[in-house]
C-alpha cells in the first residue's frame, strides 16, 4: 500500500499554488491587448512618436487632450508603466522638485508598427484594432453574460467560491486585523466566506442601498451602505 508522506504532501500543495498562479497568469494575458489598444485609440503611441524619440511625462501627454489632465495623467502613466514591461515603450524615472519620482516616456522601436499616423509606412494598429472591436453590450434587452449563462454578471461572480476558497487557504493577513471592509462587495457573499474563518473579524460590507437591503445579517458582519 502506498505511504503518503509529509514530504510528498507538501510537494502536492507546492505544485497546486504553482498551477493556481499559471491559471491566473493565463486568464490575464487579455490584459496587455487591451491596454495596448486603450493607448493606441486614445492617440498616445503618435503622440509618442511625433516628439522623434523625446520623452514626455503622463502630464505633458495629457494636458491638452483631457479637461481633468491630472486625474488623466495617473491613468496614463500606469497604463505606459505596464507597457512598458513589454517593451511597447521605454520608461525612464528621475526624482522631481518635490522629491518624488516622476516617471517619463518615450517610443520603443515597435512603435511605428503600432501608430495610426505614421505616413504610410506600415502598421498592424488597424487591422489587430479589428479584433479587439467591442461587441454590443445589449441584444435583445439581454447582456452578453445574461445570453451565455443565464443571469448577470454580479450573479456569475457569486457563483464560483474557488478563489476566495484559495486565497482563504493561502493568505494570512486577515489573522493581523480586526476589521475588514468590503467596498462594493454586494450582498456579503465574500465576506461571510471571510468571517466564519477568522472568527475575530468584523466585516463591514460597503455597497448601495438597493444592494445592501437584499443582504442577509451575518453575524459579526455590520452592513453599511452609501
Amino acid at each position: 500500500m502506498a505511504c503518503t508522506t509529509a514530504a510528498s504532501l507538501q510537494h502536492d500543495k507546492a505544485s497546486d499554488d504553482e498551477a493556481c498562479m499559471y491559471a491566473q497568469e493565463l486568464l490575464s494575458y487579455f490584459v496587455a491587448p487591451m491596454t495596448l489598444k486603450a493607448v493606441i485609440e486614445i492617440g498616445l503611441i503618435d503622440d509618442l512618436l511625433a516628439v522623434d524619440g523625446r520623452s514626455m511625462t503622463p502630464e505633458e501627454l495629457t494636458e491638452a487632450r483631457w479637461p481633468r489632465p491630472a486625474e488623466a495623467a495617473a491613468a496614463v502613466d500606469h497604463m505606459l508603466r505596464f507597457l512598458a514591461s513589454h517593451s511597447v515603450v521605454r520608461c525612464t524615472t528621475e526624482v522631481g522638485p518635490d522629491g518624488k519620482a516622476r516617471q517619463s516616456y518615450a517610443a520603443a522601436p515597435v512603435r511605428k508598427w503600432l501608430a495610426t499616423r505614421n505616413a504610410g509606412q506600415g502598421s498592424w494598429a488597424s487591422l489587430r484594432l479589428l479584433n479587439l472591436r467591442a461587441v454590443p453590450m445589449g441584444i435583445n434587452g439581454a447582456t452578453p453574460t445574461e445570453k451565455a449563462y443565464g443571469m448577470p454578471l454580479v450573479e456569475h461572480l457569486a457563483s464560483d467560491e474557488i478563489i476566495i476558497k484559495k486565497l482563504l487557504e493561502v493568505y494570512r493577513g486577515f489573522e493581523a486585523i480586526d476589521v475588514l471592509v468590503d467596498v462594493g462587495g454586494g450582498t456579503g457573499s465574500t465576506l461571510r466566506m471571510v468571517t466564519a474563518q477568522y472568527k475575530h473579524l468584523r466585516g463591514v460590507n460597503y455597497d448601495l442601498p438597493q444592494v445592501i437591503a437584499q443582504a442577509p445579517p451575518v453575524q459579526g458582519q455590520s452592513l453599511l451602505h452609501y
